[in-house]
């Protein structure tokens, strides 16, 4: 799936990079994994390329579709492949690799028992995150040439720390960048490689220090652009819900973000909908009509998108 026009981080937008980011973010219990189902099925049946993407360790698309997805993209239709990241194999992933670097550049720590460190440092705070970010991070450069990537998010205090994570992860490496140009100034580390008349400067922690900050700027930039990334906030029609999206608006606004849906599932037409908060208006407002049969396997699926597929809400899904 990868793109045949080369362009550089710097120069290239968002579509050049990967494709838009479709996540649902909501109060446990209001339907977004099966949204987000609905939503990746029905633009893999428009003719999309769509990578449907589980960040939540309840790991419910595997329940919804009725069949294993696990920690490995599966192929579930013509043109829709899932992925459930499994969280803990992703920590473990990057600690094992964190490993690696220290014995490779600091060979005198392998007289450190490293294992017993590292044992305690995969349940410290910001561990989820920042495995949830590798791992998004993989799945933009492996499906990079997908039309659509449609992402489940995990429940709403993790979500937004996942957001929250490249602004702190900036902040982190800024004052890393600094103290070691500190360092490489005062005790002149840096090896001069000359070749020919060019003159190469070698300091591989500081290079990847610089690739990090690139990074993670490219993925705060993307979280803020509304082309890049769209938000799809999750509601019943129920107060406790409804109180949770005012608190997700409240969280991303703090960050610079901004949904772009507000979803009520479950809507019954002989139900009344109440006047919705200011700041829930203010979204573009979709609704899906209440499933008299459980959405569970595809056939299931697509048949709830057959019986709603004329009505303005799905329509509306299914074009972005």
């Amino acid at each position: 799936m990868a793109r045949k026009n080369i362009v550089t981080m710097e120069t290239a937008s968002h579509a050049e990079r990967h494709p838009p980011c479709l996540f649902h973010i909501g109060k446990g219990g209001t339907g977004k994994s099966t949204i987000s189902a609905l939503r990746a099925l029905a633009l893999a049946r428009q003719g999309k390329r769509v990578l449907l993407l589980s960040l939540d360790p309840a790991h419910n698309l595997s329940d919804i579709f009725a069949t294993h997805i696990g920690n490995d993209t599966i192929e579930l239709c013509t043109n829709l492949h899932a992925w459930e990241v499994d969280i803990d194999e992703w920590i473990t992933r990057a600690l094992d690799d964190l490993q690696q670097r220290l014995r490779t550049e600091y060979a005198y720590l392998t007289a450190i028992n490293l294992e017993q460190y590292f044992r305690v440092l995969q349940f410290s705070p910001g561990m989820e995150e920042f495995a949830l970010r590798n791992a998004y991070e993989h799945a933009l450069r492996t499906y990079s040439g997908c039309d659509a990537i449609v992402i489940d998010m995990p429940p709403t205090a993790l979500a937004l720390r996942f957001f929250a994570s490249p602004g702190i992860a900036l902040a982190w490496t800024e004052q890393l960048l600094q103290l070691r140009k500190t360092i490489k100034k005062k005790q002149d580390i840096v090896t001069n490689i000359r070749i020919g008349k060019h003159s190469v400067e070698r300091d591989r922690i500081l290079l990847r220090l610089q690739e990090q900050h690139a990074s993670t700027s490219e993925m705060k930039k993307d979280f803020a652009d509304a082309t890049a990334t769209r938000i799809s906030v999750i509601i019943n029609p129920d107060t406790l819900s409804w109180r949770e999206a005012l608190r997700i608006l409240e969280g991303t606004a703090n960050l610079g973000i901004r949904p772009y849906h507000l979803i009520i599932n479950r809507h019954s037409a002989d139900r009344e909908i109440d006047v919705l908060p200011d700041a829930l208006s203010a979204l573009s407002v979709l609704t899906l009509p209440q499933s008299s049969t459980p959405l569970i396997g595809l056939r299931q699926l697509n048949a709830f998108l057959d019986e709603t597929g004329n009505t303005a809400a799905l329509t509306e899904i299914a074009r972005d």
